[in-house]
């Protein structure tokens, strides 16, 4: 980026942070949140004087001076609520959990411009709720580990997609050698992994490829025009999971002592839920991934039964004998 570019995002951030804050900001603590010294800042608050007028001085026991600046007469029609607020930071936090710092920051970034809006009384009213619901709900941690995906990854990915131009990947299927392919953007799936929906230009049909086996992402020159009746949701919502068979209609059966959490999940938006007189559960949807069905029902044990399609029982059926084979005789013995 160009510096006369990086002063304008730096002036910007700053008038965000001077309209965000009640409490106002010291010299000391927007050079330290800039990463530069105090003359930089004095120089940066004298541009910003003079376009947007004169800084407040907000009162304050403390021997260095706090400014911040007024906010917008709009800002007062209909101000945010404190739940509102918490909820943008808590969004954040998940997203950070999950390991996906860049829509985090995107997030955060969205957050600050509203409390910058904020009318300084309302904002005034509103803090000390955010903080205590802050306080008081935090984020539950998936087990296990996370994929870790670049963060300027999703920003490449993102600019393909809206631009409609082809991207050059650089990936490895993790068995072989990394190969460069040319292909058609179309979306990005999140879930248990994040992965881009793209169809290369010598196939028929869109497939996943997953971001943390893409080495390398360059945007080309090159538009494309979108294939008829590639819209993402209607393609995601064909699939159990990520992506991508024919659909086919699956049946379970919840056992008497699962039904009630079963019914209070959402397998796939078009299931259907069938109580049965015995306390059991019937449970219909259309969908395709078969093999991420089979991996999610493991986790629910003996509670479940596959009563349809005969190709999902043997997947289930293979999976617990290949755990059977690997975990079911003793373990070796420690050297």
């Amino acid at each position: 980026m160009p510096e006369r570019h990086e002063k304008l995002a730096d002036g910007l951030r700053l008038i965000l942070l001077l309209s965000g804050s009640r409490a106002g900001r010291t010299l000391n603590e927007l050079a330290q949140e800039f990463g530069v010294g105090r003359r930089t800042i004095e120089r940066m608050l004298a541009a910003i004087r003079e376009v947007c007028g004169e800084l407040e001085q907000v009162p304050s026991d403390e021997a260095q001076k706090r400014w911040r600046l007024p906010p917008s007469p709009l800002a007062r029609v209909q101000p945010l609520t404190a739940a509102e607020v918490a909820e943008l930071d808590l969004a954040a936090r998940r997203l950070a959990a999950e390991g996906l710092a860049e829509r985090a920051a995107l997030l955060r970034g969205a957050a600050e411009k509203l409390r910058a809006a904020m009318d300084a009384r309302a904002l005034q009213r509103a803090e000390p709720d955010v903080e205590a619901l802050l306080a008081n709900e935090g984020i539950a941690m998936r087990p296990g580990p996370r994929v870790q995906v670049p963060e300027p990854l999703i920003t490449t990915l993102r600019q393909a997609i809206l631009a409609t131009r082809l991207v050059r990947l650089r990936y490895s299927t993790g068995r072989s050698n990394a190969r460069e392919h040319l292909v058609e953007p179309y979306g990005l799936l999140y879930g248990q992994r994040p992965y881009l929906l793209a169809a290369r230009r010598d196939k028929p049909d869109a497939a996943v490829w997953r971001l943390d086996r893409i080495l390398a992402a360059e945007v080309t020159e090159q538009p494309f025009t979108p294939r008829p009746g590639f819209e993402l949701p209607k393609l995601a919502a064909q699939s159990f999971g990520v992506w991508r068979e024919p659909p086919v209609e699956v049946v379970l059966r919840f056992r008497e002592d699962a039904a009630r959490e079963a019914a209070n999940w959402l397998f796939h938006p078009t299931q259907r839920l069938e109580p049965q007189p015995d306390g059991t559960l019937l449970l219909r949807f259309t969908a395709g991934g078969l093999e991420e069905m089979a991996h999610h029902l493991a986790t629910w044990g003996e509670a479940v039964e596959v009563i349809r399609p005969d190709a999902l029982r043997a997947r289930l059926a293979a999976l617990g004998a290949a755990l059977l084979r690997r975990h079911g005789a003793a373990a070796p013995a420690e050297a």
